[in-house]
């Protein structure tokens, strides 16, 4: 409308309206007088812009309101699991990995798992049924949108909410005016955090914000640099460490707690097993499996473990360090889950970290290993492992959990068998001298059990022979398990004796594991 009307280049006021005590409204005067036809039709197009300028008006004030109004609406959605939910305040907490991995959920029970996950990662005390954590953050977004409500969206997303939302209320705010280097007077409002609220965090940290023209508050370095901008970089630069500092703590943050802790073992909840072979790197392959006591709800858990010595420690920190599977769903009563890591042969203190997914509980026990060694070059057999199920992989290539070589291997957390159920063991032969006509190994092996008879003054058991020795003679594998029915056996205590000789060296090895029958 405007960019049809032409404006010459003086402008003066009309005589009829100076001094003048009527009522009638004064108007410019462009280019000398108006004729009536004019006059009118310059009025119409006033009055249409006037009108038009009022229902924008009155358009941006219905449009704030609304959307202050859906802001209030949406604050009980915020954590449900919705496509967008990483647009939401969570997006001051998401690492860029955490949002990768929730837009590539495609159903809601993933993303409602995913959440209940990224809140139990962050929660300050596991031990307790509340999430503090989660609760501080909620209550903050909540005051951030009743305190800032300069900006048409809701307060968490503006500068001074963001900060509220991740550092909480400064210990003392400062206001003033000043002047840019323009010379235009400008607003700013100075935060100040005396106190740091997280590790890093200089003590009086001054964060500034400079209102602009539309009345908004934005963070800004524009004033005078400060030990802040020598200490952080720019405002900017903090906002970015102290979201940092609202992530979760890495497994290894909370096996560095449990490590100085030096916890207790519970026995009654959790069981464990070590078992060791020979790795590919010549160290010694360490499988712990950690047996959780079953319950009625039967919830998940994460399980991380490290080996410490005096010089070095071994983390399986990973989110697949430790796996389990619904083969391993209830095995003496529990629930397994095994880790495998290759380390120096040693003795080391062994940490695990768990925590029950469901109710975010952690727990932690520790103990002493002996890791032995099998890099020496002599004739020798790995620990025999007792297993509850013993079986041919379907799939080896897909690495299952419980898979050692092409056998899947579900250790005995309670070395009991009942009568006519099957038992069955698995060990491994090292370093045997090869046939140079076959280019084989040639081994004679004989299995002994025997059935605890008396007990000596000592406490020491006496065995005796239960049954005729079974030998395998010439054998050229280096890899055994076997699987036979307990059918007829008596209840008792009982030890296998494994010897194996080598017919190339005629060297002996010899292990063996104890048992019980019920």
């Amino acid at each position: 409308m405007l960019s049809r009307m032409k404006f010459p280049a003086r402008t003066r006021r009309s005589p009829s309206s100076r001094g003048s005590g009527s009522t009638g409204s004064s108007f410019l005067v462009i280019g000398g007088f108006f004729r009536s036809a004019e006059y009118r039709k310059w009025f119409e197009d006033v009055s249409s812009l006037k009108a038009t300028l009022a229902a924008a008006f009155a358009f941006l004030l219905l449009w704030t309101a609304v959307a202050r109004g859906a802001q209030s609406s949406r604050a009980k959605d915020w954590n449900l699991p919705s496509r967008d939910w990483y647009e939401g305040p969570v997006r001051y907490l998401l690492t860029t990995d955490e949002e990768k991995q929730y837009r590539s959920l495609t159903t809601e029970p993933e993303r409602q798992k995913f959440i209940e996950d990224f809140w139990a990662r962050r929660d300050d005390d596991p031990a307790t049924p509340a999430n503090e954590f989660e609760n501080r953050f909620w209550n903050r977004v909540r005051e951030a949108d009743g305190l800032f409500r300069d900006a048409p969206y809701p307060g968490w997303k503006t500068d001074r909410g963001k900060f509220h939302v991740l550092l909480g209320a400064p210990d003392e705010i400062r206001q003033g005016q000043g002047f840019n280097r323009a010379g235009k007077e400008i607003f700013y409002v100075i935060w100040l955090y005396h106190e740091p609220r997280f590790p890093g965090m200089e003590r009086d940290t001054e964060v500034r914000f400079v209102r602009d023209d539309a009345g908004q508050y934005e963070i800004s370095d524009r004033l005078t640099l400060n030990r802040l901008e020598r200490y952080f970089g720019t405002p900017r630069d903090l906002a970015i460490q102290a979201t940092s500092a609202q992530r979760p703590p890495e497994p290894r943050q909370l096996l560095d707690s449990i490590a100085g802790s030096h916890p207790p073992n519970n026995t009654e909840r959790f069981r464990t097993r070590y078992d060791f072979f020979l790795a590919a790197d010549g160290n010694t392959s360490v499988s712990l499996t950690l047996g959780v006591r079953r319950s009625d709800e039967s919830p998940a858990w994460k399980v991380y473990a490290r080996l410490s010595d005096a010089s070095s420690s071994f983390d399986l920190a990973g989110p697949e360090s430790f796996r389990t599977s619904e083969r391993v769903a209830d095995v003496d009563g529990f629930r397994l889950y095994q880790g495998r890591i290759s380390v120096h042969p040693g003795i080391y203190t062994v940490f695990f970290g768990i925590q029950n997914e469901a109710t975010r509980e952690l727990f932690s026990l520790s103990e002493r290993l002996q890791v032995p060694d099998f890099r020496q070059a002599a004739f020798s057999l790995s620990g025999i492992t007792l297993a509850a199920r013993l079986e041919p992989a379907e799939h080896p290539e897909n690495d299952p959990p419980f898979l050692v070589g092409r056998l899947l291997v579900v250790p005995k957390m309670d070395p009991t068998y009942r009568t006519g159920t099957d038992m069955a063991y698995y060990f491994q032969v090292y370093h045997p001298g090869i046939d140079p006509g076959s280019g084989d190994a040639r081994l004679d092996l004989t299995y002994q059990f025997l059935r605890a008879a008396s007990l000596r003054k000592t406490g020491e058991v006496t065995y005796e022979p239960a049954g005729k020795p079974l030998q395998f003679e010439n054998q050229s594998g280096l890899v055994h398990g076997y699987a036979f029915p307990l059918t007829g056996w008596p209840a008792g205590e009982f030890m296998l004796q494994v010897k194996v000789k080598d017919r190339v060296t005629g060297l002996t090895a010899e292990a063996e594991a104890r048992f019980s029958v019920r």
